[in-house]
């Protein structure tokens, strides 16, 4: 059977994964099925054939042609190969041959069958689920353990490499069906040993919401920025949430730059303060506070895991992916058993392949060598290679490494259909009387203290304050994202029971005898009804009016509608906080009691307008990115620096903004306009 022709293309389109991908021979590979495809490099799942039967499942990632001859690029890809060949560890995606075939370098690495983190997520966000915290964990403690073990290497003059990944994300961790955790994409890591950066001190590599802060900074990197991105996975599989998804690049710098993470147990309550702690620590902006290296986070999770161990956790691990990806490795088992059947065809059925260096054209005038003999057809008397008899189910299965897609696009960033982290609410609690000593305050049933601004929002908590002395008050409270909610609450003091005669230790006098007086019969009069009559005043009215109309109105931090409104869905005799809200407007706060039953109360505030100042001298801001890949930036003609532009002070006018990318021949300008203590953002749409 002959192959079909390559349907890749050169042109730099991408090609669609789901269109027919026909077996075909590289080299000494075949290749199976195109697992991933970018604009510089595609990713194949691969098989190889050996003498007796032999064969061998590898994954063939190789730059296309046209960007062959890209000394910048090739030089990339040679640093990844010598960098990943030093690399042998069961937690590290170990790279088995590098070379060139035609005009395509090449890499042939280990086949890892399974799922990365990202589709684990994706998948239980789908499904709804959370991740179980000890499943969290063990995959946390197997990428620090892949980690530390390249932080450590040292090369084959025991000098260390000091390598730095500088890529953590969940598009680079696979998890395997059976259970084990793999490290891939050194694609951008930074070894002293093989690359010189000085040259490349400018560009912001990496996914930006996976960047330590000293990464936005562009400043020199230690094994302590790879610490940082593997507790931003840790956060987001113990919540199901993504820590530092934004619209905007310069958006994700700034929330990673100023920190203000919340434990995961505000998302998740079944994480415990242990794994808390642990997870904030690796977050900390402040590199001196951060846990020191890979090796330390790897043992505080294993001794969070006690008496647990990750060994013990693996089969779970690998029923828990079995059962989520059910359909996805039976699919793969059918796809792989047809490719490998037409591989096989391929391989025996020809008489000679050239597997190594392609036929190179001879020199004009140069006669052409002789051609081999064709070798006997079987009953010759010569031995011909053993075809493998056809089986009736294959054990192969296909390695399903989407994951290793990511590995070709460096620099990008990885989308995702999952919702991102809300900004979180401030809760501000007074008590009175103010003279109350030993107030205590739990929020979920935690130790709450006042204020606070990391509540999770759309979200019922439940406030108790208790006190010596003091009746305990319960309050339930939802906040919005972002809503600053101020509430006072008054404990009343609880009464002393009245001492009853029977406590009285004085004696009682003796008693005279009296006769008993003649008893007349009493009138016996009809009970009333126990059924008591229907309520007909009907429930407490609460109106609440604002100057102007068209207010927001929050009770109890809860949203019930806009102004003007009569609010029917209180208890009479019961304080609420309330809150009007505008935009535009500064917001104002009330407490009113609602009325009994049937009655009606009017509440009416009036809101006033913020003031804007803003000082004619005062500089403004300017923030600039693309959409894809990266660019450098010239403001009217002026070399600035290169993308993403993050708030970078300018004084107010227009300007001409000017991105250029040589190598991917992007050259846009437009003009934007900068106002005093205003950030003028400016977004380039790049359609690669």
């Amino acid at each position: 059977m002959d192959p079909q022709p390559d349907t890749t293309g050169e042109s730099g389109a991408d090609t669609s994964l789901s269109a027919a991908f026909a077996p075909r021979p590289f080299g000494k590979y075949y290749l199976l099925d195109r697992i991933a495809v970018g604009g510089m490099a595609e990713v194949f799942l691969a098989k190889t054939f050996g003498h007796a039967g032999y064969e061998k499942m590898l994954v063939v990632k190789r730059i296309r042609e046209r960007f062959a001859d890209d000394p910048a690029f090739v030089e990339m890809f040679v640093d990844e190969a010598k960098l990943s060949a030093q690399l042998v560890h069961p937690n590290v995606v170990q790279l088995h041959d590098f070379g060139k075939h035609g005009k395509h370098w090449f890499l042939a690495m280990e086949a890892v069958h399974g799922q990365d983190l990202k589709a684990l997520m994706r998948r239980l966000a789908e499904r709804g689920e959370r991740m179980p915290v000890e499943i969290a964990a063990v995959i946390a403690h197997q990428v620090a353990r892949g980690l530390h073990y390249a932080h450590t290497r040292k090369d084959a003059s025991g000098q260390p490499l000091n390598i730095v990944h500088r890529d953590v994300s969940p598009s680079n961790v696979l998890i395997s069906y059976e259970g084990q955790v793999k490290l891939v994409d050194f694609g951008i890591a930074k070894a002293e040993t093989t690359r010189d950066e000085s040259a490349e001190a400018h560009l912001l590599k990496g996914k930006f919401q996976y960047m330590s802060p000293e990464q936005t900074e562009r400043v020199e990197l230690d094994h302590r920025s790879d610490v940082f991105a593997a507790g931003i996975c840790l956060w987001e599989m113990l919540t199901g949430h993504r820590l530092f998804k934004r619209e905007a690049d310069y958006e994700i710098i700034a929330a990673i730059r100023a920190g203000n993470v919340v434990a995961p147990s505000e998302y998740n309550p079944d994480v415990p303060p242990g794994l808390d702690r642990i997870c904030l620590e690796a977050l900390a902006v402040d590199r001196k506070a951060r846990i020191s290296d890979a090796g330390v986070l790897q043992h505080l999770l294993e001794d969070f895991l006690l008496p647990a161990t990750p060994d013990r956790l693996r089969p779970t691990i690998e029923g828990y992916i079995d059962e989520l990806f059910a359909p996805e490795i039976e699919e793969e088992r059918a796809r792989v058993d047809e490719s490998t059947r037409i591989a096989v065809d391929i391989h025996y059925g020809s008489d000679d392949l050239e597997l190594e260096e392609e036929a190179a054209e001879p020199a004009h005038g140069a006669v052409p060598p002789p051609q081999p003999t064709p070798a006997p057809i079987a009953g010759s008397g010569t031995l011909q290679p053993p075809r493998p008899p056809e089986p009736e189910r294959r054990s192969a299965l296909l390695p399903f490494l989407l994951t290793l897609g990511i590995i070709i696009v460096a620099g990008g960033w990885y989308l995702t259909q999952q919702s991102k982290a809300p900004p979180l609410a401030s809760l501000s609690v007074t008590v009175q009387p103010e003279d109350i000593a030993g107030v205590r305050m739990t929020l979920d049933g935690q130790p709450f203290t006042s204020p606070s601004n990391a509540i999770v929002p759309d979200v019922s908590h439940q406030l108790v304050i208790n006190a010596e002395g003091y009746e305990s008050r319960t309050k339930t409270i939802e906040l919005t994202p972002g809503q600053a909610f101020a509430t006072e609450v008054v404990l009343q003091p609880v009464e002393e029971p009245t001492p009853t005669a029977e406590t009285d230790p004085t004696p009682e006098p003796p008693r005279e005898e009296v006769k008993p007086k003649e008893v007349k019969p009493r009138e016996v009069k009809p009970r009333p009804d126990p059924t008591p009559a229907p309520d007909t005043a009907g429930p407490p009215v609460l109106a609440f009016r604002s100057n102007p109309d068209g207010a927001k109105v929050f009770v109890d931090g809860r949203p019930v509608g806009k102004t003007p409104l009569n609010w029917e869905n209180g208890s009479e005799l019961t304080e609420y906080n309330v809150e009007f809200r505008m935009s535009g407007y500064t917001s104002v706060q009330a407490v009113v009691a609602a009325p009994a039953n049937g009655d009606r109360r009017r509440l009416t505030r009036t809101l006033e307008p913020k003031e804007v100042v803003a000082e004619e001298k005062e500089p403004g801001r300017l923030s600039v990115q693309v959409s894809s890949g990266w660019a450098k930036i010239y403001v009217n003609g002026a070399y600035v620096d290169t993308t993403p532009l993050f708030e970078h002070s300018i004084a107010p006018g227009s300007y001409t903004i000017r991105v250029v990318n040589e190598r991917t021949g992007l050259d846009v300008s437009e003009s934007v306009s900068v106002r005093a203590g205003e950030v003028a953002r400016k977004t380039f749409r790049v359609d690669e």
